[in-house]
């Protein structure tokens, strides 16, 4: 084949694969933001939990204490 149609042709490889690998870059970005704010609402929930039951064992359950900070934020998903 000429040059003239190997040069094409690896422009165009280049660009597909320049393509699939800023695809990719997205959605791993997008997938590291998510976990994150899963792995502190996590943390956030096993606080919330600790402090209700040491409530309950202290005071009778009676009123509840409030969630922490950020809390119900992470379960909205904000």
């Amino acid at each position: 084949m000429p040059t003239v149609v190997w040069v094409p042709l690896g422009v165009a490889i280049v660009g597909l694969a320049g393509t699939v690998i800023g695809i990719v870059a997205a959605k791993f970005t997008k997938f590291t933001a998510r976990l994150e704010a899963l792995e502190r609402r996590h943390r956030l929930s096993g606080l919330y939990i600790r402090s209700l039951i040491d409530h309950a064992y202290r005071n009778n359950a009676v009123p509840l204490p409030d969630p922490p900070d950020g809390w119900l934020d992470a379960l909205n998903g904000d």
